[in-house]
């Protein structure tokens, strides 16, 4: 808290007056980065793109937003295991809002014909599950949240891979 106080120009009790702890500040950083993929998701949506390319859109912020929020701090696992009461129900929320937007694109992509009539609710749960997926194989695999560029760079393939494997079995 020390350190983070004097970064942003604070005194430590002024830091401590708005966040009485480090959850406190974690969970803040956390939702305030959610608050703003979900705004930029939301505008993704909102645009006259193919449903296509949002999805495409969509998987590389947040790709981008998983690399940034890794280099937040090179945790241990140890750390993000004492914290996981903190941010669960946050990952949570923000989980059920991505796969409201993904289902909302999966929608516009039934509207304009370019998707066949799927189970929205299933296949965007499912694609957030696999994405979500290729994220956690990276995490495991290390004692530090601390992903290299090799690594970055494979999951990029991967995501890539996984999301034109997912669009041959949806579009029409």
């Amino acid at each position: 808290m020390t350190e983070i106080a004097g970064d942003i120009g604070l005194s430590k009790a002024s830091l401590y007056y708005y966040f009485p702890n480090k959850e406190g500040l974690f969970k803040e950083v956390v939702s305030q980065g959610h608050k703003t993929l979900l705004n930029e998701f939301e505008g993704l949506l909102s645009s006259s793109v193919p449903a296509e390319e949002i999805l495409q859109g969509y998987l590389e912020k947040r790709l981008n937003y998983f690399r940034e929020f890794v280099h937040l701090n090179a945790l241990n696992l140890e750390s993000i295991n004492s914290l996981k009461p903190v941010y669960a129900r946050l990952f949570e929320n923000f989980r059920k809002a991505e796969i409201r937007l993904v289902g909302e694109i999966l929608a516009k992509g039934i509207a304009t014909q370019d998707f066949q009539n799927l189970d929205i609710a299933y296949f965007s749960e499912l694609f957030i599950a696999i994405f979500q997926g290729l994220r956690h194989d990276v995490i495991i695999k290390k004692d530090t949240i601390n992903i290299t560029e090799t690594e970055y760079s494979l999951l990029q393939k991967q995501y890539e891979s996984a999301l034109n494997m997912f669009m041959k079995g949806i579009k029409k």
